[in-house]
């Protein structure tokens, strides 16, 4: 399904997915989000790799024992920082050039990342801090993202004269 060519099945994909979050790996959400940028969707691609990264912080913060290489926790991990890695300079290049849209979709991970169930249910062979954990967890990275998002507020004008100088206007 996230093969498709098709926006249209990729929608219903994403809209599956959505009913599924709390059980699907956060590598999935890339993939989505590097799919719908793919096929022309950025302001999808912000939103699903906003997602992605919201619960890529939660795993990281929640995951007891991560091990070294080969370690399934360390190697989840290591995907999950590598997909951000790569597909955010992309999406996050698109995303600096619509900031209204940005911060809109920043406030809606904010408002849904509250929401998350238990990282531990797409994850069921690793082991997690207990779940009573996660709702202060998941407030720590609302507040990162809120000050990301009002870092955007203050610093728009600078940061699209930057865009401009360093000819990256239209690039993504």
């Amino acid at each position: 399904m996230l093969k498709s060519e098709d926006v249209k099945k990729l929608q219903s994909t994403a809209d599956v997915i959505r009913a599924e979050i709390d059980n699907t790996p956060i590598e999935t959400l890339y993939v989505l989000a590097i799919r719908f940028y793919d096929l022309g969707q950025k302001d999808d691609a912000v939103y699903w790799f906003y997602t992605a990264q919201f619960r890529r912080n939660l795993y990281a913060r929640m995951i007891e024992n991560v091990g070294g290489v080969g370690e399934p926790a360390f190697e989840c991990r290591q995907a999950q920082l590598a997909f951000n890695k790569l597909s955010g300079k992309w999406i996050n290049g698109y995303a600096g050039g619509v900031p209204d849209k940005w911060l809109e979709i920043l406030a809606q991970v904010i408002d849904e990342g509250p929401k998350s169930g238990y990282v531990g249910l797409a994850y069921p062979k690793l082991t997690f801090k207990p779940e009573t954990e996660q709702a202060a967890v998941v407030e720590e990275i609302a507040k990162e993202l809120s000050e990301l998002r009002q870092y955007i507020i203050d610093n728009r004008e600078e940061m699209a004269q930057a865009r401009k100088e360093n000819g990256i206007e239209g690039k993504y």
